[in-house]
């Protein structure tokens, strides 16, 4: 893309490109907004602190944005696009560019229904491939950014990529992959938060700086609703102070902004200052006059022991009593888990007629968007008429993660009694859009809670003493009829000021404070230093960190032999857990579900980092309760556990579908897994959409819940049978046997929820062909299960698929281009030297810098010349030569095979190419930048690229001197031996330039 097909974009254009998006002009406050983020946008100085900045009259965005539920405040990531585009000039005469890149949507609520990320994949698909008008120009705009106006479009680069980080493993990570594309990210408190602190929860260690840099440069976070997360944004206000401590900032913004109905007190809060919120004739105005009045009921046996099944009881009640006179959709807000499972179940055995959905955030995401596509058929979205058509009434039963991130519309909520800055957030889904309607809603409250902490009771573990003093409030301000009017407009004429206001809002902790020393172990991730911060007190505060861990079935894990346990990690290597298959799950709730005490009820929230007191079995000998805790290729032995101490924040944890457990003590799951544990496994179609690629495991177990009706489940059992013995005997027959099989499967007729196998059965028959390339790609595990796997990407899948590696340095290698050929180092180093000069001068970074940046690219891999890792490429064949190669499909895949080819390569055991990269670097000088401070810095890039020397080097043990030799650009780099790098202080009688890489 050359400098001309880019456009100047003003504050003016923001009316006509929202319009092209929503087909409706924005509002009053959106406009203004736009103008402030330009204006100020342009005078911003890159690198400077927030409050230099804003002390000019700079900054662009501003700390707070005080406006109640429902003003269209996801519409700050619109303007954000916008902004970001407006500046596509600045690039193209060589200015940094001072509007974020990454845009992070944040909420405190493990997210069901994440109407901020729908929102952003619609704004993604109209900028995808518009034909004219300002869509277009934006687009164009945005593309160039993401080349970083320094070379032409790629194929299918798109102008704005869109992302859900729900989980640290696959498919959360694909926004990761591209530091110069436009990209929004809808996640929560602790994904982003870990991520910021260097400690990414569920990711390995390598990854931990890349994601730090990340989240805080070049980024905009919009924290939605932070009444419960003060904590984390005073962290971010930390770490937005400590960038300017460098001696040469980056020029890269990073702007929290707190967006909230209730903020808190802060210098600079933008307000809409507009008459459209008093206009009945106005969207704005009718949605904030709309009146939402509601009754108030104790309900007096919800006490003790009986308090859960008797609130539930009136809860489901309640929605009778609402249901009718034309309310056709009612919510039911409640404050548990454990309540909002009885009020659901309660209303499934006593109301008929009527669709009774429960969500809450403890439900994995390919469950979640079943969910998600129920609703849309009940056309309960916000854009729709005052009349509803809907073929019979429905109740959505829902805890905290429904307050925030969702755009329903209910005629009718009934609500547990909870703080009154959480009851705003839940009464924002009554008539939300301000349709003429009569909305009626209930609170109610147990009565063991009314007194509250004054009179003897225990404060609630998410509201504190704010739940009864809100409850007294409400009875002060009842009117005659008993009501209290929650309209937006009539409940702030009620309101208090100050700390009287405080008193009736959920309680906030503060964060610790943040010190450099806290920063200078974070940083240290390459051996993680102990002890090191907990970073759940930088998220949620003291005390209240209850991170979640990230829990995954599968039916072909056996954790019984030694030799069991060996053959599943074999399978789980080969199709490891996917974000789309776990379910998050409170570390404490996982923890007493571990130990077996299973006689208590999940009285945990729906809020990040608060959780009701609770114990939990800190050892268990129950073998029968054994789970792995998954970490990529490292996982071991070791990581099998029935110790509920060995878990921690952030693990991924594999559970065997044969477990004895009670599953709805996790989360909320599937009817149908109940009768049937094997389909808890969705790791195939997971797999299929988190890395783009088929994979089919074929194992008695996985097989066994494939529906009864097809003909192809009974020839998948029969080919299982003796598969072992069958296999050794005749390898080719299984080959037919396989082949026949996609073949049946590709035409079977499934159910929906099974269209996944017959597509992947067709993708693996395009892909291979024929049936000895077929025969290649089997990978038998453990004597009774056979895995196929892809190694294409799908077209149609391949965006968004995570493209990020926590393999070993050996695995990392396997990886090869879509057509299987191999990739010859010598090619492999120079583009991936551009592609570094590329994304350095691209982010803004001074040119001295970004050549350092790019030669630690062209040096990076050097070390992949060792003769004996070049016989590991080849499957671990010494006699095999020819051109060295940087990465090879023959690399092997399971966890036997490539320990077999490190023996016979003579590899030695814990190798890393990176470390013999920088010894051969060394040894041609002339290849290395002449200032000092750029040559260790390059040094240390090439060290550390797989996220090792973090500040140690890992320790390596060869004892074979190996005579090592490449040719790159004229100079004969060589090294011989073992690199002596992970030894401090000590010094080497060699020629070599000695460098101290771990500063």
């Amino acid at each position: 893309m050359n400098n001309t097909q880019i456009s100047d974009l003003c504050a003016a254009n923001f009316d006509e490109f929202f319009a092209a998006l929503w087909d409706k002009p924005p509002f009053a406050w959106q406009k203004d907004l736009v103008v402030r983020v330009l204006e100020h946008g342009e005078s911003a100085t890159p690198g400077a602190s927030w409050d230099d900045n804003a002390g000019a009259g700079r900054h662009p965005w501003p700390a707070a944005i005080a406006l109640p539920t429902a003003s269209g405040k996801t519409a700050c990531m619109d303007i954000a696009v916008f902004a970001l585009a407006a500046q596509a000039g600045r690039l193209a005469i060589g200015r940094a560019i001072t509007a974020p890149r990454r845009i992070f949507f944040v909420v405190d609520r493990r997210i069901i229904v994440d109407e901020a990320h729908e929102r952003a994949r619609r704004l993604a698909a109209a900028l995808a491939n518009p034909e004219r008008g300002i869509l277009r120009t934006v687009a164009n705009n945005l593309r160039y950014i993401a080349c970083g106006g320094t070379a032409g479009l790629k194929d299918g680069q798109r102008p704005l990529s869109v992302h859900a980080l729900r989980g640290g493993i696959y498919r959360s990570e694909s926004w990761a992959r591209h530091p110069l594309q436009p990209t929004i990210i809808a996640s929560t408190v602790d994904q982003v938060g870990s991520r910021v602190l260097f400690r990414a929860y569920g990711r390995s260690s390598g990854t931990w700086p890349i994601y730090a840099g990340l989240v805080a440069n070049d980024s905009l976070i919009l924290l939605d609703e932070a009444h419960c997360a003060r904590p984390f944004l005073q962290t971010l206000q930390a770490v937005q102070r400590f960038q300017t401590w460098a001696h040469r900032p980056l020029a890269h913004c990073f702007h929290p902004v707190v967006m909230s109905a209730t903020p808190p007190e802060m210098d600079d809060v933008f307000r809409d200052l507009s008459a459209e919120g008093t206009d009945p004739n106005h969207p704005l105005g009718r949605r904030r006059l709309a009146s939402k009045p509601a009754v108030l009921q104790q309900i007096d046996k919800a006490i003790g022991a009986s308090a859960t099944s008797e609130l539930s009881k009136g809860l489901a009640n309640a929605a009778r009593r609402l249901l009718g006179s034309g309310r056709q959709a009612v919510v039911i807000f409640v404050n548990r888990v454990a309540t909002a499972r009885k009020t659901s179940q309660s209303l499934r055995e006593t109301l008929e007629g009527a669709d009774v959905v429960l969500l809450t955030g403890r439900m994995r995401q390919i469950d979640k968007e079943a969910v998600a596509e129920q609703l849309k058929e009940l056309a309960l979205h916000s854009n729709r008429s005052t009349c509803r058509n809907l073929e019979k009434p429905v109740v959505v039963v829902a805890t905290q993660t429904l307050e925030v991130g969702a755009d329903l519309d209910f005629d009718g909520l009934v609500t547990e009694c909870a703080s009154l800055d959480a009851l705003r957030q839940r009464f924002g889904r009554l008539n939300r859009m301000g349709r003429d309607i009569e909305a009626r809603a209930e609170i109610l409250i147990r009565a063991d809670q009314a007194a509250g902490p004054k009179h003897g009771k225990e404060a609630d573990p998410v509201y504190g003493e704010a739940l009864a003093e809100t409850w007294n409030w409400l009875n002060k301000h009842k009117n005659e009829n008993g009501e209290v009017d929650f309209g937006t407009a009539q409940l702030e004429g009620l309101l208090p000021n100050g700390h009287a206001l405080a008193e009736l809002n959920a309680p906030a902790t503060d964060a610790p404070v943040m010190l450099p020393a806290h920063i200078d172990c974070w940083a240290q991730t390459a051996p993680e230093p102990h002890p090191s911060p907990d970073v759940a007190l930088f998220l949620h505060g003291p005390r209240e960190g209850v991170p979640d861990v990230q829990v995954c079935w599968r039916a072909d894990v056996n954790l019984g032999s030694e030799t069991a346990q060996q053959h599943t990690l074999e399978s789980l290597t080969l199709c490891p857990p996917s974000s789309g298959e776990t379910l998050p799950v409170p570390i404490s709730v996982f923890k007493r579900w571990l130990a077996a005490q299973e006689d208590s009820e999940d009285h945990s929230t729906d809020v990040e980092g608060k959780d009701a007191a609770t114990e939990h079995q800190e050892d268990s000998n129950l073998a029968a309760r054994r789970v792995i805790r998954w970490r990529g290729a490292r996982t071991n032995k070791d990581d099998i556990t029935p110790n509920p101490a060995s878990i921690r924040p952030g693990d991924v944890v594999v559970i065997p579908t044969t477990h004895p457990g009670r599953w709805e003590q996790l989360g909320d799951l599937p009817s149908e897994t109940a009768e049937t544990p094997t389909a808890l496994d969705v790791g195939d179609p997971s797999y299929r959409i988190a890395r783009a690629k088929p994979i089919l495991r074929l194992h008695p177990e996985v097989v066994a819940a494939w529906p009864d009706a097809m003909p192809a489940k009974t020839a998948a059992l029969a080919l299982l049978d003796d598969l072992e013995q069958r296999y050794e005997d005749d390898p080719d027959a299984i080959a037919d046997a396989v082949w026949n099989l996609l073949t049946e499967l590709s035409t079977s007729s499934v159910p929906i929820r099974w269209a996944w196998l017959t597509e992947t059965a067709k993708e693996l028959k395009t892909e291979f062909i024929t049936v000895a390339k077929l025969r290649r790609e089997c990978r038998l595990v453990g004597g009774q299960s056979l895995i196929l796997a892809g190694r294409r990407h799908l077209p149609k899948l391949a965006y968004e698929a995570d493209g990020f590696s926590d393999e070993d340095d050996a695995a990392a290698s396997g990886i090869s281009h879509r057509d299987g050929k191999p990739v010859l180092l010598r090619t492999h180093l120079p583009g991936v030297e551009d592609f570094a000069r590329r994304h350095a001068a691209g982010c803004g970074l001074p040119e001295e810098l970004a050549e350092a940046i790019a030669r630690a690219g062209l040096l990076h891999d050097v070390g992949k010349a060792d003769p004996r890792f070049q016989s590991l490429l080849r499957g671990g064949s010494p006699w095999m030569a020819g051109d060295v190669l940087a990465k090879s499909a023959e690399m092997p895949k399971t966890r036997a095979a490539r320990h077999r080819a490190r023996i016979n390569s003579g590899y030695p055991d814990g190798g890393r190419h990176e470390l013999l990269s920088v010894r051969l670097a060394e040894s041609a000088p002339m290849l290395l930048p002449e200032d000092d401070d750029l040559r260790e810095l390059v040094l240390h890039l090439v060290a550390s690229h797989h996220g090792h020397c973090r500040p140690f080097a890992p320790v390596v043990e060869d004892d074979e001197q190996v005579p090592v030799e490449f040719e790159l650009r004229g100079e004969t780099m060589h090294w011989s031996g073992s690199t002596g790098l992970e030894r401090l202080g000590v010094p080497y009688d060699t020629t070599i330039v000695q460098t101290n890489i771990v500063n």
